[in-house]
C-alpha cells in the first residue's frame, strides 16, 4: 500500500488572506481548514479549532478513534494539503493504522465531490509542488 498525505488543490472558498501594504497580518487559509474541519467532525474524529501557524497557513489536531492526526493548509498559490499521523515512529515506518487510511479515503472523496473544491491531487512529500501528474486518491493499493 503507497500512502499520498500530501494535496494540491484549488477552492471557490472566501479567501481570507490579509494585508495592509506590504505587510501580511493574516496568511489566508482559514476558511479552507475550517471547512475541512466540518467534514473531519461528520466522519465522528474530534478536531480542535483552527491553529494559525503564519507563513504555515492554518493546522488542526484531529482525533480519529484513539490515533492522533494532524493537518495543514497552506495558501501558495493554490492550496497545500497535509493529512498525517501525528506519531513519528508510524510515518517513519509506515504503519498505517485503518482510521488514518479511512479518514483519508472518506476526506478525498468529500474533496472530490464538494463543489468548493476543484482540481484535488494527491501526492507524498517528495513529489508535492514539482510539477508532476499527482493521483486522485491518496492510497494505492
Amino acid at each position: 500500500m503507497r500512502v499520498l498525505p500530501w494535496a494540491e488543490f484549488r477552492s471557490d472558498l472566501p479567501e481570507d488572506h490579509i494585508e495592509d501594504g506590504a505587510i501580511i497580518i493574516q496568511f489566508g487559509g482559514k476558511s479552507v481548514i475550517a471547512a475541512i474541519g466540518e467534514m473531519l467532525t461528520r466522519f465522528g474524529c474530534e478536531v480542535s479549532e483552527p491553529i494559525y501557524a503564519y507563513h504555515r497557513g492554518w493546522e488542526l489536531n484531529v482525533k480519529a478513534g484513539r490515533h492522533r492526526l494532524w493537518c495543514q493548509v497552506t495558501l501558495i498559490e493554490g492550496y497545500i494539503f497535509i493529512l498525517q499521523q501525528s506519531s513519528w515512529f508510524a510515518r517513519n515506518f509506515g504503519r498505517y493504522p485503518q482510521e488514518y487510511i479511512d479518514v483519508l479515503k472518506r476526506l478525498n472523496t468529500e474533496l472530490q465531490g464538494d463543489p468548493r473544491f476543484h482540481d484535488v491531487q494527491w501526492y507524498t512529500s517528495s513529489e508535492v509542488l514539482s510539477g508532476s501528474p499527482g493521483s486522485t486518491t491518496p492510497v494505492l493499493d
